[in-house]
């Protein structure tokens, strides 16, 4: 994976985080029941993982250390999006 594949890749992750992120906040948006920490911190905490695994592929150059650490990325994010992350924003809210 070139440096250039590298970034256009994590930006990509980083745009479809960003538009599920986007669809949740206004889904409470629409709501009445209003936001609190347990919206709010899996929300943050998506892009702190993605900033620290992000970190973590940009430390090396080697291929195959990038190309694993995104794929770890990308599963990790699907499993926190999918409900991961609201199980432990309530377990704060």
């Amino acid at each position: 994976m070139s440096k250039k594949a590298f970034h256009i890749y994590n930006i990509t992750a980083l745009l479809i985080l960003s538009a599920f992120n986007l669809l949740v906040l206004f889904a409470f948006g629409m709501g009445e029941g209003g936001m609190g920490i347990s919206a709010w911190l899996p929300i943050t905490l998506s892009f702190v993982i993605w900033g620290g695994l992000y970190f973590v592929q940009f430390v090396r150059s080697n291929e195959i250390w990038r190309m694993s650490w995104f794929f770890v990325m990308v599963v990790s994010l699907f499993f926190w999006q999918t409900g991961l992350g609201a199980s432990f924003g309530r377990m704060f809210g």
